[in-house]
């Protein structure tokens, strides 16, 4: 099996090795190049047509002939183009290729058209086909609007140089101490079935995949951001193959796999991040319960932050126990700041009960409690590694943030509203609609500066969070957060920071000028 895999992944290693090479030495107007043959087509056709008149059938037989070639030659270079291995080397959008494709087909039919091939009745029908369906002069107009990638010969060139010995010195180390294993275990019967042996050779067997694999994705990962650098998110999406193109989650792959080929590892060597739809590890384990927890519980925590958000002060109004409050010897910044505080730290109580409970209930479901080593990834750029429960108390710092959030939302709106039903049926249907534009809105990068869209910080730490909406995964799409095209972990902040001094501007501010009769 190793020996297939090794196979398997060295051709993958060739091929876009090739396919770098080839982006290098060839011309990369390959968009000229189909271009070229469209209007030899073209030049053809109105030969074809001039030999009708003029010609003999046998010089008719030799144009459609040629015809048939050049069109078959330019099928071939279009597919090629557009199906290359690792990444399309032309972008072209679904409705140009579905239209590429219709005029290639209807030149089929038409130049393979059945019937006497000694007849000049059979070339003027054939002829009169071309005149009717244009299909040449269509298929160069469609071409022009084919688009170039865009990249630099020179960066990929550097690229390719800094991974171009592939770890060769390890690998081979690798494959001494594989084939020392194996003679060992040939000459020795008691070794042979020893079961350490089998483990070592195992792992040994998984570190050279891993190296060969890592440097494979290391290099996709690098053309793709490459030949993509021209274009942002939403206009490389137009394009096929690059429909769910997401920069961010190939500058994270990028990071991921490069720090596993810098440092020898596999992805097997940690735990990936936190997910709702996935396992941090091989089993599941005490803190994959208690993050699946919180995260289900948090639907029911931020409601309940909403609804008391919305009475601090609306209800005090509605009960009239706003003046017992104004009358006491405390300046009015003072009450609501405590109102602020309160509203917090009961969320606080409500996320740290439900920790607590989730930790329990995991240590006896799962037998105690483990301590692997994470990868993280922090912002898509930057890897390094961390116990899985110092990445815990990350995630839960970043849903104590984002239930505040909706806690300063609440209360601004209790302050705006003296009736505790209006602001309670205000904050709730905020809520709703944050639940909704979360669902929804995989992939809509116009959303993207939005609150809801950036309220989660936590997906800027690892690999599980960039997934768009997948179809027919309602449930999973509920919870999966995903980071929005063109955006990172500091324009999140910076949104979070506006939205969270506005809302105390307006508590603070409105709070203290506002009649209390």
């Amino acid at each position: 099996s190793f020996n297939e895999y090794k196979v398997d992944i060295g051709s993958n290693l060739t091929e876009i090795k090739n396919e770098y090479n080839f982006l290098i030495t060839k011309n990369s107007d390959f968009k000229q190049n189909l271009l070229d043959i469209s209007n030899e087509l073209y030049s053809l056709r109105t030969n074809f047509s001039s030999l009708i008149h003029k010609g003999t059938v046998q010089s008719m037989l030799d144009c459609l002939e040629s015809l048939i070639q050049k069109t078959q030659e330019y099928k071939d270079l279009y597919e090629f183009y557009l199906n290359s291995s690792n990444t399309p080397l032309i972008l072209v959008s679904k409705e140009i290729d579905f239209d590429i494709n219709f005029e290639l087909e209807t030149l089929d039919k038409i130049l393979n058209k059945a019937g006497d091939k000694t007849s000049e009745e059979y070339y003027r029908s054939i002829n009169e086909s071309l005149k009717n369906y244009a299909c040449t002069v269509n298929l160069k107009l469609l071409t022009e609007q084919i688009n170039n990638l865009k990249y630099s010969s020179q960066n990929l060139q550097s690229i390719l140089d800094k991974y171009q010995d592939g770890n060769v010195e390890y690998k081979n180390e690798i494959l001494n101490n594989i084939n020392s294993n194996l003679n060992d275990a040939s000459l020795n019967e008691e070794y042979n079935i020893s079961l350490s042996n089998i483990n070592n050779t195992k792992d040994l067997a998984i570190k050279y995949l891993s190296s060969d694999n890592n440097l494979y994705n290391v290099l996709k990962e690098n053309l793709l951001l490459e030949v993509s650098s021209s274009y942002s998110d939403s206009q490389i999406g137009n394009y096929l193959k690059f429909e769910n193109f997401n920069r961010y989650n190939h500058q994270e792959n990028l990071a991921k796999f490069d720090y596993l080929y810098q440092t020898n590892s596999s992805d097997s060597d940690y735990s990936s991040m936190f997910s709702f739809n996935s396992i941090s590890g091989s089993s599941v384990n005490t803190f994959d319960y208690m993050y699946f927890t919180l995260e289900i519980a948090s639907f029911l925590i931020i409601a309940f932050t909403v609804v008391i958000g919305a009475g601090m002060i609306a209800k005090e109004y509605s009960d009239g126990t706003i003046k017992l409050l104004a009358i006491r010897p405390f300046n009015r910044n003072k009450i609501v700041f405590a109102k602020v505080l309160a509203t917090m730290f009961l969320s606080f109580i409500f996320v740290m009960i439900v920790a607590v409970v989730s930790l329990i209930t995991g240590c006896i479901l799962y037998g105690g409690i483990s301590f692997p080593t994470m990868l993280v990834i922090f912002n898509g750029a930057v890897t390094f590694t961390l116990p899985n429960w110092v990445v815990f108390l990350i995630y839960l710092l970043c849903l104590l943030i984002k239930i505040w959030i909706f806690a300063l939302l609440s209360i601004a709106i209790s302050v705006l509203f003296k009736s505790y039903v209006l602001a309670v049926c205000l904050s709730a249907g905020i809520y709703i609609l944050n639940i909704v534009v979360t669902f929804i809105s995989k992939g809509a990068t116009w959303l993207k500066y939005n609150l809801f869209a950036n309220i989660d910080l936590f997906k800027y730490f690892g690999g599980s969070f960039t997934q768009t909406y997948t179809e027919g995964q309602n449930l999973n799409n509920l919870f999966v957060s995903p980071v929005f095209a063109d955006t990172n972990i500091w324009i999140t902040l910076i949104v979070i920071s506006v939205v969270a001094l506005i809302l105390n501007l307006i508590i603070f501010n409105v709070f203290k000028h506002r009649d209390i009769n």
